[in-house]
């Protein structure tokens, strides 16, 4: 069993919250995917919260390096849900 680093997004416009784009992402995932529990999608993992926007990419690794397998934080950029974390393969 490993971790995959994942990055959804999900149009702002389309969701009153981001935790209602993190529910529809993961129906999605499981619709395509099934309840498999180490599919490496974002149906295996759980939001954590808000994180700051990432200024580039390094800034973008050390975000995901502060999280643990199975977490997943969103921030908003572009008119977008950003979702990134570590899902379970």
């Amino acid at each position: 069993m490993g971790a995959t680093n994942i990055h959804y997004k999900a149009p702002t416009k389309r969701f009153k919250s981001a935790r209602e784009a993190f529910n529809a992402l993961c129906e999605e995932e499981i619709y395509n995917y099934g309840h498999d529990p180490y599919s490496g999608t974002i149906a295996t993992c759980s939001l954590v919260g808000e994180a700051k926007t990432p200024i580039d990419n390094e800034d973008y690794d050390e975000l995901l390096d502060r999280l643990g397998k199975r977490d997943c934080v969103w921030y908003e950029k572009d008119g977008f849900y950003n979702f990134v974390g570590w899902a379970s393969c």
